[in-house]
């Protein structure tokens, strides 16, 4: 499948468009075929998703896998993950057979589903109403017992996996452990953008999915690959652009897998033959204009000490103590104290992270626009 801008920034399409991961891909592979699961583990759009979809991509063009994929992070509880998982199952069962109907008829019926028909697509959706808590918990037996029957190995992904601690059911991490314990045909591919909380999942002692998989860190693309992989890109539209260009953007995004490919996204929408310094300026300062409304209203979200103290983390661009005297002195913060507070609150917000290097605003473009205040 051809794409008209070679920089996707959402979705995969195919391999011509995915930069390198290639050590991370064949473990990955790796891992699975020899029936183990796996865990990713990185920041929010640095590529979890994508290299999903790209081991998925090689997998279907080897062997007869079948391959589900979940996005539970809009889930709020379990019989919201029950829809999803049914849901992933109706797609496949969709993209295999024109008479996926008549074969995923049990499996609705034994998950108190029920199909309809959306109005503007005609495609079929999967609806499911609960009344009494315990069914949802038979229903997970009942769906993993439907993919054991299949005769098929099954690889599924379960992306921003660490949202069923959040869900109010008790012992969702038993009760899912417990079901992929029992079937020798499906693997998983646990991922998730909370690295603190899904690394405890798997690694502390007494958890239910304790060593139970696999676990991968994945960080940033190397620059030399990725700037390799840009050029190569423009060359191939008869576009041209220094890599001395391409590394200086790459440097000034930190390498971060998103903001590099809307950047150059943007960059390539042009339609400009020779790429230059000004452009590049010109395309980032766009994107903030663009951007302005979103980030006043988060200024409106947070607390005056909180705001002060994002400002002036993305000035600094990545604070390695952030309740240091100095720091504090430097950008007239109130005491340490107050600056633990703000942190702890902005952590938690998901607007600032700590990656063993130092604090850093989880936006880059939002951290851009801070620094300029």
């Amino acid at each position: 499948m051809k794409t008209n801008n070679p920089f996707v920034i959402s979705g995969y399409i195919s391999s011509d468009y995915f930069c390198n991961r290639e050590l991370e891909t064949e473990k990955i592979i790796s891992a699975l075929k020899n029936e183990r699961n796996i865990t990713l583990l990185s920041l929010r759009r640095i590529g979890k998703t994508g290299i999903i979809k790209h081991v998925f991509n090689q997998l279907s063009a080897t062997e007869n896998y079948r391959l589900l994929y979940l996005d539970i992070l809009p889930t709020t509880c379990l019989s919201d993950f029950v829809r999803e998982f049914g849901k992933a199952i109706l797609v496949e069962e969709q993209n295999r057979s024109g008479n996926y109907l008549k074969k995923i008829t049990k499996l609705i019926s034994g998950i108190r589903g029920k199909l309809t028909f959306n109005q503007l697509t005609g495609i079929p959706e999967l609806e499911i109403d609960y009344k009494k808590p315990h069914e949802t918990e038979k229903d997970v037996a009942t769906i993993c017992q439907y993919l054991e029957e299949q005769d098929s190995r099954y690889i599924i992904a379960i992306d921003e996996f660490q949202q069923i601690v959040n869900y109010p059911e008790k012992n969702v991490e038993a009760l899912l452990r417990t079901q992929i314990q029992q079937h020798n045909s499906i693997n998983f591919i646990f991922s998730g953008s909370n690295k603190h909380i899904l690394s405890s999942m798997f690694s502390q002692y007494g958890r239910p999915f304790y060593q139970s998989s696999d676990i991968m860190n994945l960080g940033r693309i190397s620059k030399n690959i990725y700037s390799e992989f840009i050029v190569n890109h423009f060359a191939k539209y008869k576009r041209s652009i220094e890599i001395e260009l391409v590394n200086e953007v790459l440097d000034d995004y930190d390498c971060y897998t998103f903001y590099v490919q809307y950047i150059f996204n943007q960059i390539f929408a042009t339609q400009i033959t020779k790429i230059t310094h000004e452009l590049v300026v010109e395309i980032a300062q766009q994107i903030l204009v663009e951007r302005e409304y979103i980030y006043y209203n988060y200024k409106n979200l947070l607390t005056n000490n909180q705001f002060a103290l994002m400002k002036a983390i993305a000035k600094e661009w990545k604070v390695e103590r952030p309740n240091s005297g100095e720091f504090i002195k430097k950008y007239n913060l109130i005491q340490a104290s107050s600056v633990n507070v703000s942190l702890k609150s902005l952590i938690n917000k998901d607007m600032i992270y700590e990656d063993g290097n130092g604090y850093q605003v989880y936006d880059l473009f939002f951290s851009k626009w801070l620094a300029r205040l």
